[in-house]
């Protein structure tokens, strides 16, 4: 693509290939042009907080050596909504939750890794929004897989909460806020 397409396709805000610090282009402050991670202007689009939410599996969580069925008992005893139905249910999970704030749509990345390599392993995530809706991702891995990260997973507005669960895994769920003082 040469320099006059991107500027045509980028749009005529972004100059195409500018000294660094002076772009109007994507990851650049739209007032002063500096990158957004290092912006001192106080512009409500750099005012970002990051936000995070760790889960680590217990050892005892899988029923019989089946990851999915233990996974699956776990998202039935959240849907629920009876912590006293979960606690009476065999080897039931309680997941790690997390609420979203901040002032605009927010975009939920996961990182998770295996705690035993040579067995299965599951991680989901479930986001319900103020609207009801819920959102639900969820990733079985086989035996011998690493640590992954999964970008964009979901997407959902501030009210939303998150509750994560895994099996045979550490799962950690991040997202940024935008915010206003």
């Amino acid at each position: 693509m040469s320099s006059a397409q991107y500027a045509k396709s980028a749009g005529p805000r972004v100059l195409p290939f500018a000294f660094h610090g002076h772009g109007h282009g994507p990851g650049t402050c739209k007032s002063c042009g500096c990158d957004s991670a290092e912006c001192r202007c106080g512009c409500r689009q750099c005012r970002k907080e990051a936000k995070e939410v760790t889960y680590t599996a217990q050892a005892k969580a899988v029923v019989g050596g089946n990851v999915a069925g233990s996974l699956a008992a776990a998202h039935l005893a959240q849907a629920a909504g009876a912590s006293a139905a979960a606690a009476d249910a065999p080897n039931a999970v309680a997941p790690a939750t997390a609420f979203v704030g901040g002032g605009c749509c927010v975009h939920i990345s996961l990182e998770y890794a295996p705690i035993t390599p040579t067995a299965q392993s599951a991680v989901a995530i479930m986001v319900r929004d103020t609207e009801g809706t819920v959102m639900l991702w969820e990733k079985i891995d086989p035996p011998g897989t690493h640590y992954q990260v999964k970008e964009n997973v979901v997407t959902t507005k501030p009210g939303a909460t998150i509750l994560l669960f895994a099996v045979n895994a550490t799962v950690r769920a991040r997202w940024c806020e935008v915010f206003s003082c």
